[in-house]
């Protein structure tokens, strides 16, 4: 595989990263010209389709395996999400998110969309989620059922679980420890409300969360249900205005500690 080493290497990537991919299976069985014509062509459509080397190479360490699928298996793949209602350009954004996506059968994803559909979401929701969230396809519908049985556990219908995930599909990705973390933290500051109504600022981490509300309280500023919103600015803006950086605030306020001394008690 010299002359594969020898494209890769002038194409970016690291001799380490060389190594695992062509190590994977089914590449490691590959005829060396067949492997080499499959990183040219492949590099080379993904250019002239907006991917850069940088988002290439990172694919190619997400899902080592990706050079072992031909251009046309790869332009099908395409050419099938679109039929199924994403544009060229949010098919580019999801494979740059999940390369495995290329791995999918399109049976397989649509057998997902259905499941999906029997669950409560529409087909245009699932379209919308899975942009934000390409990896929902690579979920079991076991799993997510499961977490759907671990939310209502935590005192949530299944019409507001259908609508918190609609709200951040990203939930289906977290443990359910760290959903209930920042569940009862928002409860105990008398946030809960938004949970339900503003899902997505579940993202941040309740470490975060948790020093900034400390922040604003030991200045003897309420955070309430009307201006929520700043704690959970973007880390520029949050600095810019307050004059405090993330790592500042972390130190100044850790959860981890505020948890422990509470276990004690």
């Amino acid at each position: 595989m010299k002359e594969v080493r020898k494209y890769l290497k002038e194409f970016g990537f690291s001799d380490e990263n060389i190594t695992i991919i062509l190590e994977t299976y089914p590449i490691c069985n590959m005829l060396e010209d067949t492997l080499l014509d499959h990183c040219k062509e492949n590099n080379k459509l993904f250019l002239e389709n907006g991917y850069t080397k940088e988002e290439i190479i990172k694919m190619n360490k997400l899902f080592p395996a990706l050079y072992s699928y031909s251009i046309d298996n790869i332009k099908q793949k395409v050419d099938d999400l679109i039929k199924l209602g994403y544009t060229k350009e949010e098919v580019i954004k999801m494979t740059k998110l999940l390369p495995a996506l290329y791995s999918l059968s399109i049976d397989n994803i649509k057998q997902k969309i259905d499941d999906l559909i029997k669950l409560g979401y529409t087909k245009e929701d699932v379209i919308k989620m899975t942009k934000q969230l390409p990896a929902l396809y690579g979920y079991s519908i076991d799993n997510i059922k499961q977490k759907i049985d671990d939310l209502i556990e935590l005192g949530y219908t299944k019409e507001e679980i259908i609508k918190m995930t609609k709200l951040l599909p990203a939930l289906y990705s977290y443990g359910i420890d760290n959903i209930k973390q920042k569940i009862e933290y928002l409860k105990e500051i008398n946030l809960d409300c938004i949970i339900t109504e503003d899902t997505k600022q579940l993202m941040q981490s309740v470490d975060l969360t948790y020093a900034r509300y400390e922040f604003f309280i030991n200045r003897g500023k309420i955070i309430d249900i009307e201006n929520y919103r700043m704690l959970y600015y973007d880390n520029k803006q949050f600095t810019k205005q307050f004059g405090v950086t993330k790592q500042q605030l972390l130190t100044m306020y850790p959860y981890k500690e505020r948890k422990e001394r509470r276990n004690v008690m």
